[in-house]
């Protein structure tokens, strides 16, 4: 993880600070010994303990997780209409296995990635080079802007002689990573509009099957020596398992990724040495940056620490060399298609501060107020710096200038998007404190993170509703859909949003989710069958609940003071009343609010590899929104009759089935993949 002078690079063998000015780190610091008169809001991750002889797995409270728990615990206890009307289930989350529509994946198991019509299962299928560019061109439109890793001449090279002389003719590298782009194509073209009639079947040799197809390619690579074209190769593969949601596979492939790219010594600015040439200083250059991207968003996916820390490298950003050893590169001669990249790379750094100052470990945290006006000022820094590529004016007819900023609407959008997740990151916290430092804090964090969820889904509908427009692939898109969708949902409920508001959002995000599931994934489906039974809570609650309450501070802050205080709960982390200690779990509740006991179980599911999800005409939502907000009341009997409800009307008595390809965290505890 960074430490906490991450926040601003230190100097390395005498290089200027390349993220932070000296000075600027030196006042924060000072400030932070005074200023910080009360301590930064935290969120909690869960610990959840082994069952049936399995690991104790962990999710990270960045995923966001707690809040999602908190909120379903307020909707929970006031809604015990809801409850009594939905075939006398007490809570959200009666089944939490996933389950698709069998009309649609009835001949396929749930490890599957690809439907039969889609595939040519021709033993040895011909096809063209024009096939093989047909087959891959979402990939090259719509993620080599964002993660441009491949030499693309090299790629298209490797395609030409596939279609030429057939697979002998390939390494077994660049064949991994034309399966991977391939694969990723046919994914996104599942999206876009009227496709589906206009694609030929891709011969099943080139695509991954399967993610334990991925995964067994990868274990093979780890026999081969370390080099780049390795490492393209594997970050190809991890790059497959994100674009598909299998997040936790892609994580754990990314501390592979991370460990060769230090080996290669990737972390290093190429510019600094003369021993590579222009063009592999420029690929060294876009690999790490891509590879440092995807690592901080799958870390604050999944809330795990950061496995690259800023002050271990000092690459220079895309088109902004500054070792004084470099080549200097005409400001005509820069490449500016890699000015996304440049923009990702700078918010990947943003995000990575928010989870260091949010969730990082309350034993070797150093937030202060302080800290987080810093990491405010450098969000809205990089907003500055990217607002005019995202909203380039119309009435600017220079030609240069346009070419200045080449992105794609799709591209803008992702920008967009990915300034209300850092937003809504860093206010969330303070919406779960159990015991808020003052009730203004708490307003302020509320209502900006209901502009934050109605930007993002006014952008994200406004955007699928433009004719031919790229399909929406981003993987934390279904993510940022929901946690909007709960936000506003939350704010409606206790009278801060008007409840027609609410419902309008919350169909705008189901429609968003529908697009979202047409890639396949079983996540989005799942979180409209969530929204949907918030959307009933709202709709159902008598006209008297929907009037504002005295104090919107007391909304989640009151419940959940006396929740903690009923019964333990399997939260590993600290309120912010607590102190600098860190706390193991213990059977009795611990002090300052710390409450480390047992968690929510997952539970039957005996065959998890045979899970279909039914469709919203014919799913009960109470079933699937379980998978979304967890299972609270059916693990903790104490727990269950502080919120008035029968702690024994769902137990069960197995649990989740796991194996050593996948953990809890890839099942349906996280809203971000279908199960390995």
């Amino acid at each position: 993880m960074v430490s906490p002078s991450s926040f601003g690079s230190r100097p390395e063998e005498n290089e200027a600070d390349w993220h932070a000015a000296p000075s600027a780190i030196k006042r924060r610091k000072r400030a932070s010994t005074t200023g910080a008169t009360r301590p930064s809001p935290r969120e909690i991750g869960v610990m959840r303990e082994s069952q049936n002889d399995g690991p104790a797995t962990f999710l990270g409270s960045s995923s966001g997780i707690h809040f999602v728990r908190q909120v379903y615990n307020a909707f929970a206890r006031r809604s015990a209409e809801l409850q009594r009307a939905r075939n006398g289930t007490s809570v959200p989350g009666e089944d939490d296995r996933l389950r698709r529509d069998s009309g649609d994946f009835n001949s396929h198991s749930t490890d599957d990635l690809w439907l039969r019509e889609e595939l040519n299962i021709k033993s040895e299928p011909s096809f063209s080079f024009d096939d093989l560019a047909s087959w891959t061109r979402r990939y090259f439109e719509n993620w080599h802007p964002i993660f441009p890793f491949l030499h693309a001449p090299t790629v298209l090279k490797s395609m030409e002689s596939l279609a030429s002389q057939g697979m002998q003719a390939v390494s077994r590298l660049d064949m991994i990573i034309i399966r991977c782009l391939v694969s990723i194509s046919l994914a996104d073209n599942r999206q876009m509009k009227g496709s589906s009639a206009n694609i030929e079947p891709v011969p099943v040799t080139l695509v991954f099957q399967s993610v334990h197809h991925i995964i067994q390619d990868i274990q093979s690579l780890l026999m081969e020596p370390t080099t780049i074209p390795l490492l393209q190769a594997t970050f190809c593969a991890q790059l497959t398992l994100t674009s598909l949601l299998r997040l936790n596979a892609a994580s754990r492939v990314g501390g592979v990724i991370t460990r060769t790219a230090y080996h290669l010594g990737l972390h290093r600015c190429p510019g600094r040495f003369s021993c590579f040439s222009d063009q592999e200083k420029d690929i060294r250059c876009r690999l790490f940056w891509s590879i440092y991207t995807l690592e901080r968003y799958l870390s604050q996916a999944l809330g795990i620490p950061l496995s690259i820390r800023d002050d271990d490298i000092d690459v220079c950003y895309p088109g902004e060399e500054r070792h004084s050893g470099a080549t200097e590169t005409p400001q005509n001669h820069v490449d500016h298609r890699l000015r996304l990249l440049c923009h990702l790379a700078k918010f990947a750094r943003v995000r990575g501060l928010i989870i260091e100052l949010r969730n990082k470990s309350v034993l070797h945290s150093h937030a202060s107020p302080v800290e987080a006006s810093y990491v405010n000022g450098e969000l809205s820094q990089w907003w500055n710096e990217v607002y005019d590529d995202v909203f380039p004016t119309e009435d600017d007819e220079d030609t240069d200038s346009r070419q200045d900023s080449p992105l794609a609407p799709y591209h803008r959008l992702l920008l967009i998007v990915l300034r209300h997740e850092a937003v809504i990151a860093m206010n969330r916290p303070l919406l779960t404190a159990e015991k808020p430092n003052q009730d203004q804090d708490y307003k302020n964090a509320l209502q900006t993170c209901i502009e934050s969820s109605r930007s993002v889904l006014a952008a994200l509908r406004k955007y699928m509703s433009s004719p031919s427009q790229a399909p929406m692939t981003w993987p934390s898109f279904t993510w940022t859909t929901w946690m909007a969708c709960l936000i506003l949902m939350y704010a409606s409920w206790e009278g801060e949003l008007p409840t027609n508001t609410a419902l309008k959002y919350g169909r705008m995000g189901t429609s968003v989710l529908q697009n979202l599931a047409l890639r396949g994934s079983s996540w989005p489906e799942t979180c409209i069958e969530g929204i949907k039974s918030m959307v009933s809570a709202l709709a159902i609650r008598p006209e008297s609940q929907h009037q504002s309450r005295p104090s919107a501070s007391m909304g989640m802050h009151s419940e959940f003071s006396s929740i903690h205080k009923t019964g333990p709960t399997m939260y590993h982390g600290l309120s912010p009343s607590t102190s600098s200690q860190q706390f193991e779990p213990l059977t009795d509740p611990g002090p300052h609010g710390v409450n480390p006991a047992e968690p929510a179980t997952p539970r039957n599911s005996s065959n998890m590899m045979d899970m279909n999800l039914n469709d919203g005409a014919h799913s009960n939502p109470q079933r699937s929104a379980g998978l979304i907000f967890g299972n609270m009341a059916n693990s903790n009997a104490v727990l269950n009759q502080g919120l008035g409800q029968d702690p024994f009307s769902f137990s069960d008595p197995s649990y989740l089935f796991m194996n050593d390809l996948w953990s809890v965290a890839d099942g349906p505890w996280i809203i971000h993949e279908n199960m390995l």
